[in-house]
């Protein structure tokens, strides 16, 4: 098996065999972004695509091996998002004073605590995406308020309240999946 630095200095020399090896090492991690990030398998199999082709023509910038997945990752999300602010020509936020704040509380965490993750792919599906994308960006990928309201054009407060109504949404639909079962 390759190692990243070999599979890099391959991948400067355009070699398909260190394409493909970094294509096979990534691309279920990545393509689990890409699904995080876009409404549809459909959607986030492009913004793989796209993301794979942009890894190999910036791959030259990429400074220290040892950060190479965090690096990929920083690029896939940035993909999936560009492509959420081209299709709807930047998210429509609006801005909320005074959001509740929701407290765990230990039945729904254990209520949580017994979901599959693509059972909480499909609630976070639910949800509208502007809300996703700020749950998606805070909780999964660990962005402070600061760098989500940069990245989306928003302000920290809108960032604030868009998280918690998120959770709101989330805990309504696991409460809504509870009763059912």
């Amino acid at each position: 098996m390759l190692t990243n630095e070999q599979i890099i200095a391959g991948c400067l020399k355009n070699e398909r065999k260190s394409q493909k090896a970094l294509f096979e090492m990534f691309s279920s991690k990545m393509y689990g972004y890409c699904l995080r990030y876009t409404r549809n398998t459909a959607e986030a199999q492009d913004v793989l695509q796209e993301g794979f082709i942009k890894v190999f023509e910036k791959i030259n910038t990429l400074k220290d091996a040892r950060t190479l997945e965090g690096w990929m990752t920083r690029i896939f999300i940035n993909m999936a998002l560009s492509r959420y602010r081209k299709e709807r020509s930047g998210p429509e936020w609006v801005e909320v004073s005074g959001a509740e704040m929701v407290i765990e509380d230990e039945e729904s965490e254990q209520s949580m605590d017994d979901l599959t993750p693509d059972a909480v792919l499909e609630m976070m599906k639910q949800i509208p995406e502007n809300y996703r994308t700020v749950l998606n960006l805070y909780a999964i990928d660990g962005l402070s308020h600061k760098e989500i309201s940069s990245l989306l054009d928003t302000t920290e407060s809108n960032s604030k309240s868009m998280l918690s109504r998120a959770r709101k949404m989330m805990r309504d639909l696991l409460e809504q999946r509870t009763k059912t079962k």
